[in-house]
């Protein structure tokens, strides 16, 4: 038996409040049947016409209320505009004046404002953070005697999120930092990428202590004036006092409702995202930035400075195809750079994004927590201004052409296939020739000399060309590239383990209709056919993609995960060959768990139990202690009280009373649980979970062997009939659970977010086997230790524990 829900609501509230969450870009590539340019009026008017329709769809699609949005060319701003409401309720409309709060996307200004302090001879980012403020350490000997202040600004301290301590309003600047020198890191330095918020907000405290002025003043004397932005204010406070500006709301994708949220006051971490603005004063920052560091004809920041501040200083992945400057995120589209940085706090999105090869950049403005509109838009705004020549969606017909052609003459075959959308064939020796459809099933080759053309029949191909006619059979065996990019993908189904480490297992299966990628507890991926046999996995990037692998009769062997960071081979397996050499049956295991637990009899004695725990998050530097509360069948509740630095910061409750539930917070909004996040709460509350295991879940299988640290364990896959699916792995000494991995979820956010629980000193409770130690690994948290200091059993539980207060 373990103990759960005493902090899962943390893992839910995260999803959006995590400060400025900032997610990789998604690129794909745009489907228009549109051939302009955007070198006359009239092309951009279509094509800005094209953004704003693609823009207003997605807005519907995400539940957004308002969103602003600027787009600067060539030095002028050629859009801005709003659309949508500021005030959902009262329904008024957004402006290109409007402010939002534009979260994260604060940081390249702190980054600016330490380059500029160093330009004036104030600082130096290679000093170390002490000599400024002397109370900044961080938790390891190594890390805290060779950082640099340049760290401090690119996410290289190897701390992950110290987010808890500033979220819960209670504590003042310097305690933030000092905080975040009590969490212990989880990289040395320089050797990981960490999101780390409270490093810049070190650093917008060391910028103020060299200019004498607070942050706030600094951004305002020196970026806002001398760009010009008049309509820009650095708190909520301000922002509220001005002529325009938006509230902020949250979209929940259950209910299709829209809540007003209070806007948040983070004035304590303001240097990493405390920033409001326009679409109109953003793209001023837009034309600045654009223009390499000129503002009102003059150079704010050296140009050593400002190359300082757009060049990679950290990588994410480990070829560097993604990386952080001093306040952007740097990566690229097509091969060209791309600077951006987007952000999120509570009931407001944002998105800052230029390439500046090409002297274009947008900013996006949004008033809903965690919305992906602003990646979906780098995409959108990037091909309708710079692609003169984008493809239609492929039609029936032309996925029918999909194949190899042999030139019996010659004895070489011509490839047809799907590249970025569009028709191409491949000669052996040539380059690659798009294919430009003429009328029906006639293409010309562009690329190729005039006169050259290909009529496709169902079974052959006639090529026209100047020197002769050819007709060209098509290879009966090419059918294994599919008639569609979905046939193509349906030959992929199976199992793939990896041939780096043993055990490691991804699926390719049928996913609500869709051949789909599935990797451990990550959402399903949908295949999208680029050319045979290599796939795209939308939402990832084009720089990921699935290659397969045949033999010499044309069979799957395996797959290639080709990632910026590495690729990862893996081999097909045989059915069940996983499996083999496990020697019971599910019906067995669980028996077996239910036994070491101590029997049916001992756990239906039990009807209710109070725990009470202490709680170390150890990656963050704060402190919990609490009491969870369970009452048979599947009433739960829980109440924790955090600190730091010695004193209490805050509480959070969670409550379900069998049928409805939510989780309450001292700190921030409450949550009313809906959707999959209400079918979680009604699994994970049972007391009793896996006693009649077969009505409870639709199904349940070993899939395999691992390891949990030094223990083995059968690896248990659970499909629960409406909540989401999770993986148990089960002692294959004790039979007793040793970890759980599941899903956090939130009705206002697509995110997914991972969840490890590890099991440990397990302890006989009146007859029951109970883990009193439990390790939760969170992404966004790191990780918390729970540790039971007492149990109670059928001790009488008031109804009201289980209800909202």
């Amino acid at each position: 038996m373990t103990i759960r829900k005493i902090s899962a609501a943390f893992f839910s509230f995260i999803l959006t409040i995590s400060l400025f969450t900032v997610s990789l870009p998604e690129l794909g590539y745009a489907q228009t049947s549109q051939k302009t340019s955007a070198s006359n009026t009239s092309d951009l008017a279509v094509r800005l016409s094209s953004i704003e329709a693609k823009l207003i769809e997605k807005q519907k699609e995400y539940g957004i209320p308002g969103v602003s949005l600027a787009i600067v060319k060539d030095g002028k701003v050629i859009l801005s505009k709003g659309f949508g409401y500021k005030n959902f309720e009262k329904k008024i409309p957004v402006t290109a004046d409007t402010q939002f709060a534009i979260g994260s996307a604060t940081k390249a200004f702190t980054g600016l404002a330490a380059l500029i302090s160093q330009d004036e001879g104030k600082l130096s980012l290679d000093d170390s953070p002490k000599k400024y403020i002397p109370y900044f350490k961080i938790n390891d000997p190594e890390i805290d005697k060779n950082i640099q202040v340049r760290d401090l600004l690119c996410h290289s301290s190897g701390l992950n999120r110290t987010d808890l301590g500033w979220i819960t309003g209670k504590l003042s600047a310097e305690e933030i930092i000092r905080v975040a020198g009590e969490a212990k890191p989880m990289a040395g330095l320089r050797k990981q990428f960490f999101y780390q918020n409270v490093m810049f907000l070190a650093a917008g405290e060391l910028v103020g202590k060299v200019q004498k002025m607070p942050w706030e003043k600094v951004i305002e004397t020196k970026i806002f004036a001398p760009i010009g932005m008049t309509n820009s204010t650095t708190s909520v406070g301000q922002m509220r006092k001005a002529k325009d500006f938006s509230f902020g709301y949250e979209y929940n994708f259950d209910t299709k409702e829209t809540r007003n949220i209070p806007t948040r006051e983070i004035a304590a971490i303001a240097p990493a995202g405390s920033i409001n603005s326009s679409s109109n004063d953003m793209a001023k920052w837009l034309q600045f930035v654009l223009s390499g560091g000129i503002a009102g004809g003059k150079q704010i920041v050296s140009k050593d400075g400002f190359s300082e501040w757009i060049k990679p200083q950290m990588k994410i992945t480990p070829n560097g195809s993604v990386s952080y400057g001093f306040g952007w995120f740097l990566q690229e589209w097509k091969g060209k750079k791309v600077v951006q940085h987007g952000g999120n706090i509570d009931g407001f999105n944002s998105m800052v994004a230029m390439i500046p090869e090409e002297d274009l950049g947008f900013v996006m403005l949004t008033n809903v927590s965690a919305s992906s509109l602003g990646n979906d838009l780098m995409e959108i705004v990037w091909s309708e201004i710079l692609e003169d020549e984008r493809s239609a969606p492929l039609t029936g017909h032309e996925l029918k052409e999909v194949g190899e052609y042999t030139i019996t003459q010659a004895g070489i075959d011509i490839e047809v296939a799907v590249e970025n959308a569009k028709l191409v064939a491949k000669v052996p020796g040539q380059p690659t020739y798009t294919l430009e459809n003429i009328k029906d099933r006639k293409y010309r080759l562009s690329g190729a000399p005039e006169g050259f053309y290909i009529t496709f029949k169902d079974t052959e191909a006639f090529l026209e060309q100047p020197q002769g006619n050819l007709t060209l059979p098509k290879k009966a065996a090419a059918k294994n590239a599919g008639s569609t990019a979905d046939d193509a993908a349906k030959d992929l189904i199976g199992v793939y383990e990896s041939e780096a480490q043993k055990g490691t297992t991804v699926e390719i299966k049928d996913v609500g209709g869709k051949t789909s990628l599935v990797v451990g507890d990550q959402p399903p991926y949908s295949l999208v056919n680029k050319e045979k046999d290599i796939f795209a996995a939308p939402p990832l990037p084009d720089a990921f993609s699935i290659k397969a692998a045949r033999d010499e009769a044309g069979k799957i062997t395996g797959i290639t995960l080709v990632q910026p960071q590495g690729n990862a081979e893996f081999k097909k397996i045989v059915k069940g060959s996983l499996t083999a050499g496990i020697e019971l049956t599910i019906d067995e295991l669980i028996a077996k768990m239910i036994e070491a637990q101590g029997g049916e009899q001992s756990l239906k004695k039990i009807t209710s139990r109070e725990v009470t725990f202490e709680q170390d998050w150890i990656n963050q530097g704060v402190k919990g202690v609490g009491k969870g509360f369970q009452s048979a069948p599947n009433k739960g509740a829980s109440n924790t009280t955090l600190s730091a630095l010695g004193k209490k910061i805050r509480w959070i409750k969670t409550y379900f009373n069998g049928t409805a539930g939510g989780d309450d917070y001292s700190f921030g909004r409450d949550e009313t649980y809906t959707g999959i996040r209400l079918e979680d709460a009604k699994a994970q509350n049972d007391l009793y979970e896996y006693l009649n295991w077969k009505e409870k879940f639709e199904k349940v299988e070993i899939t395999r062997k691992d390891k949990v640290g030094e223990e083995d364990a059968y690896v248990v896959s659970i499909k629960p009939k409406t909540a989401n699916a999770l993986t148990l792995y089960v002692s294959t000494k004790t039979s007793l659970p040793i970890r759980r991995i599941t899903l956090a979820v939130s009705s206002t956010s697509p995110q997914k977010i991972p969840i490890s629980e590890v099991y440990s000193d397990y302890r006989k409770v009146d007859g029951i086997m109970i883990a009193f130690k439990t390790v939760t690994t969170n992404p966004g948290m790191g990780d918390i230790i729970t540790t039971v200091k007492e149990i109670k059993h059928n001790v009488k539980i008031p109804d009201s524990t289980f209800e909202k207060k």
